[in-house]
């Protein structure tokens, strides 16, 4: 098992879900997001990949929960291509919050089984 491979996993999987590709129900996710993280005022939008939880933000729309599920499905996945196992990951989130400067901000945050922190700014 490779741990630099958490490297990609984290940032490619948050840069995937907060992305142009995902696009559900005539909208992308990231809309939803980036307008729930407008309102909250600088309070984080927080999606928990690891571990999982049936109890998301509860704010979130309908299809970003739908999303969330499809993205769920395809992490194990992604994780094996990389020769990477979850197992080793402690937790895993993506966060998403408007900065001082009024800029929008997604941030992918795990942690491994050694104590490692992967935390890396996603551009959309």
């Amino acid at each position: 098992m490779k741990y630099k491979n958490f490297k990609p996993l984290v940032h490619n999987f948050t840069h995937s879900f907060v992305g142009g590709c995902n696009y559900l129900d005539g909208k992308f996710i990231f809309e939803d997001l980036f307008e729930l993280a407008e309102q909250r005022r600088g309070r984080k939008v927080v999606v928990q990949w690891l571990p999982f939880s049936e109890q998301q933000d509860p704010e979130l729309s309908e299809r970003v929960k739908s999303s969330i599920g499809f993205y769920l499905a395809w992490l194990p996945k992604m994780a094996s291509s990389l020769g990477v196992e979850l197992e080793k990951l402690t937790d895993y989130r993506t966060e998403v919050y408007v900065t001082l400067l009024r800029d929008i901000c997604v941030k992918a945050i795990a942690h491994d089984d050694r104590g490692k922190e992967y935390s890396y700014i996603v551009s959309n």
